[in-house]
């Protein structure tokens, strides 16, 4: 009777079934049924809220313990069984329907998870005590930025040592095999020396999970800086929790604060000056700085090798009409004067370098993006002294630097064999020699003519010195000696 009045009291306090049902842990229906009572009670429709005599009718239990008990034998039989080839749930409960047993899968369910909690062995972890220089680990993250505006994602690599907990991370754009390579390059050439052993999980970039193995490629790698690669076993981020934890840590510290750059470039300088804050406090259970307790692990690693590892990918392009070659559908520019349609090229993280048998004729900047094109304006002199008119509304000519673009809107549109003169000079200098000349030559409001931006380049050409004229107002004059006067009139006489 005391829970009946609290159900009316709230009732009337509410007005809410749900709400009663809600702050008393009851069904919404009980709460409706004894308001209803109490309604008929006051009608006069029943005697009582509660009947003294109430006969409740309850259905037979179907799962009784003989069933619990085969249950528990299919469990049993399988368990010394492969984990993947267990006995299910769902299987137990079509193995008791085809024996005509009438209970519910969600009955067999429930059994079923009660005796695995009570009978499966708790996983044990084992603390490990990092050493010095022995061990590092290595994963991914993704991280957003705004670029311009733009919203782009972008791959986070990040490594850290055990011992120290010095922390490195790197941007990228993929996350392929040469940029896995290119950030342990980065981290052996930053910290000036190799761990003894480093840790992964199973990248595809790196390890065949079909073979159980790391590509010999990656070996060849590892093999070259002497270290040892281990690889995690699989759904098992404890084994390098260290670095699963600072991939969190510094996307936090680093793009938390800020994610808005003006170029990738900007993105990748401000991640640099996150870590060296970040490796210069003292961190968990670690009595000095990341970067002071560096200095001591390293001497414990593996030395650098003597020669450089080269990283990169040997690709054969076709040059097209427009003497460009197309890679990941994006174009590059080759010199006019490279006779044969077909060139090898260097393909890196960051550059794309065309090669002349062992010479490089050609350098850009990588593109990622679809449709996109790198073209120098100096790889079509010769073309445009031929056909000076197409410079205009050339494409090349829309991706020069805005002074140069400016220079030829303002002075040669109409007559374009001038500044192609000017073009010539690059090739002795470089286009930043030329803008940096035209800034010189517009500060001091010069005609940027052919002859001033030589003279400019080769530093002939300084601040005019403007001597000041300074004409003193007195100058002092000496009181005379009459004595040395009468002297010499004694003389004459």
């Amino acid at each position: 009777m005391p829970e009946i009045k609290r159900i009316q009291e709230l009732y009337e306090l509410y007005g809410s079934y749900k709400r009663v049902a809600r702050e008393l842990h009851i069904s919404k229906n009980t709460v409706k049924k004894y308001l209803h009572r109490i309604d008929d009670v006051r009608d006069g429709t029943v005697e009582e809220i509660l009947p003294k005599h109430r006969t409740i009718s309850r259905t037979r239990t179907v799962l009784t313990d003989a069933l619990v008990a085969k249950i528990h034998q299919y469990l049993d039989s399988s368990s010394t069984y492969h984990e993947k080839q267990q006995i299910t749930a769902k299987r137990i409960w079509e193995l008791l329907i085809k024996e005509n047993e009438t209970v519910s899968y969600t009955s067999v369910k429930k059994v079923v998870s009660k005796y695995r909690a009570a009978h499966t062995i708790r996983t044990v972890s084992i603390l490990q005590d990092p050493q010095q220089g022995i061990r590092a680990e290595f994963d991914w993250g993704m991280v957003i930025l705004r670029i311009k505006g733009i919203e782009h994602r972008y791959s986070l690599a990040v490594i850290v040592s055990l011992h120290s907990l010095y922390r490195f991370a790197r941007l990228y754009h993929r996350e392929t095999r040469y940029e896995v390579i290119d950030a342990h390059l980065a981290f052996f050439n930053e910290i000036g020396a190799v761990p003894k052993t480093l840790f992964y999980d199973r990248m595809s970039t790196a390890y065949d999970s079909k073979k159980h193995q790391f590509h010999e490629s990656f070996l060849e790698f590892a093999l070259y800086f002497g270290f040892e690669p281990c690889a995690c076993n699989v759904a098992s981020p404890q084994e390098k929790g260290t670095d699963e934890e600072s991939v969190g840590y510094v996307r936090r510290h680093a793009f938390g604060e800020r994610s808005e750059f003006d170029s990738f470039e900007e993105a990748e300088e401000w991640l640099s000056m996150s870590l060296a804050e970040i490796n210069s406090h003292p961190v968990y259970r670690r009595n000095e700085a990341p970067s002071l307790s560096l200095l001591s692990e390293v001497h414990e690693m593996l030395p650098l090798p003597t020669l450089a590892y080269s990283n990169f990918e040997l690709r054969r392009g076709t040059i097209n009409r427009y003497s460009l070659v197309s890679y990941e559908t994006n174009l590059y520019s080759v010199p006019e004067t490279y006779c044969s349609r077909h060139i090898h090229y260097k393909v890196t993280v960051r550059t794309i370098e065309f090669l002349d048998g062992d010479t490089i004729i050609a350098t850009h900047r990588r593109l990622f993006g679809k449709g996109g094109y790198s073209m120098d304006i100096l790889h079509y002199i010769k073309t445009f002294q031929m056909k000076p008119r197409a410079l205009k509304y050339s494409k090349v000519m829309a991706g020069v630097d805005p002074r140069i673009q400016d220079l030829f809107n303002t002075q040669y549109s109409g007559n374009p064999q001038p500044f192609l003169d000017i073009l010539d000079l690059a090739k002795e200098t470089s286009v930043t020699q030329i803008c940096e000349a035209l800034d010189h030559l517009k500060r001091w409001n010069i005609q940027p003519e052919y002859s001033a931006i030589r003279f400019a380049i080769n530093g002939r050409m300084q601040q005019p010195h403007i001597e000041t004229l300074e004409i003193p107002m007195g100058f002092p004059v000496l009181e005379p000696d009459l004595k040395e006067y009468d002297r010499m009139m004694d003389v004459t006489r």
